[in-house]
C-alpha cells in the first residue's frame, strides 16, 4: 500500500498548493510560474534525490531522455491550464487527466482495472458534463467555454505526460527520473519563454506579492516528489487516479481564500468527478 499513501500525499499537497499558485496569478504569469517551479526542483529535487538515494543515479538511454524530455514539455501546460476560470472549475476538469493515462496504460502497458474502476471514469464523465451544462445558454459560449478547452487540454496532457514518466521510471526508477526531468525541465522553461512572448517582461519576483506563488511551488514539489516515488511501487492506473482527488479540498480552499462561487449543478458537477476520481483510486483492481 506504500503507493496509495504516497499518491494520497501528493494529493494533499497539490490540493493546497494549486490554491496559493492560483492566488500568485494576479501578479505572476503562468510562463514565470513555470521557470520559478523548474528552477526550484533542481534546487530542492536534486539534492533531496542524491541524499537519500546515496548518490546513486541511473543514466538514461537516450529514447529514455527523450521520454523524460516529452514528459517535461507537456508538463508545461499545466499552470496555463489552471491559470484559466474558477481554480475550483477549472482545477477539476483537469484533474480528469487519469483517464487519459488510464486509456494508455491499458492500451500498451496491458494494466486492467476492476469494474469499480471503471464505474469511476463514468463518473467523472458525468461530472464534466454537469459541470459544463450551466454555461450552455451564455450569450458568448467561445469565451464561456475557452476554460472548459484549457482544462481538457490540461487532462490530456499531463495524462500522457504521467504514462510517459511511468515508461522512464520502469527503465531508470524514480530517483533517477527525478533528476533527469529536474534538469529537463528547466531546458524546456528556455522553450516556454521563446514561445510565450506576451509575458516575458520580469515579473516583481522578490516583492511580498510573489510569496503565495513561492509557498504554492514548494508544496507542489513536495507532492511531485511523493507522486514519482509512488511509481516504483504501484500500477501507474492507480496512482494517477487517488493522486487526483485533491480537488475535494482544492474547491473548499478556492472557496475560502479565493472568494471563487459556484452553482448547484456545477457543484454537483464537482462532486461527480471527485466521487469518480474516488472510486478509481480506491476500488480493487488486478
Amino acid at each position: 500500500m506504500q503507493w496509495f499513501f504516497l499518491s494520497l500525499g501528493a494529493a494533499l499537497c497539490w490540493s493546497v498548493s494549486q490554491v496559493f499558485v492560483k492566488k500568485g496569478f494576479d501578479y505572476i504569469p503562468p510562463l514565470w510560474t513555470n521557470i520559478v517551479n523548474n528552477f526550484l526542483m533542481i534546487i530542492i529535487l536534486i539534492p533531496a534525490v542524491l541524499w537519500i538515494n546515496r548518490f546513486k543515479v541511473n543514466t538514461p538511454t537516450l529514447p529514455v531522455l527523450t521520454l523524460i524530455f516529452t514528459a517535461s514539455c507537456l508538463y508545461l501546460l499545466f499552470f496555463y491550464a489552471i491559470s484559466r476560470g474558477q481554480i475550483s472549475l477549472t482545477g477539476t476538469v483537469v484533474a480528469g487527466y487519469p483517464v487519459v493515462t488510464i486509456v494508455l496504460s491499458y492500451l500498451i502497458l496491458h494494466e486492467r482495472l476492476a469494474h469499480l474502476q471503471y464505474a469511476g471514469i463514468a463518473f467523472i464523465l458525468l461530472g464534466g458534463v454537469l459541470v459544463v451544462l450551466p454555461k450552455i445558454k451564455s450569450v458568448n459560449p467561445i469565451k464561456d467555454f475557452s476554460w472548459i478547452l484549457w482544462g481538457l487540454a490540461g487532462a490530456f496532457t499531463i495524462g500522457s505526460g504521467d504514462f510517459l514518466t511511468k515508461l522512464s521510471i520502469n527503465h531508470i526508477g524514480s530517483y533517477s527520473h527525478m533528476f533527469f526531468i529536474s534538469l529537463t525541465s528547466n531546458a524546456v522553461s528556455a522553450l516556454n519563454y521563446m514561445i510565450d512572448k506576451g509575458n516575458r517582461p520580469l515579473p516583481k519576483i522578490i516583492h511580498n506579492s510573489f510569496l503565495p506563488t513561492f509557498l504554492g511551488l514548494i508544496i507542489h514539489i513536495i507532492g511531485v516528489f511523493f507522486f514519482y516515488l509512488a511509481f516504483d511501487y504501484g500500477k501507474v492506473s492507480l496512482i494517477v487516479s487517488v493522486s487526483s482527488i485533491y480537488p475535494a479540498l482544492m474547491a473548499l480552499l478556492a472557496v475560502r481564500l479565493l472568494k471563487d462561487k459556484i452553482n448547484k449543478k456545477q457543484a454537483i458537477g464537482i462532486a461527480c468527478t471527485v466521487c469518480g476520481l474516488i472510486i478509481i483510486g480506491i476500488g480493487t483492481g488486478k
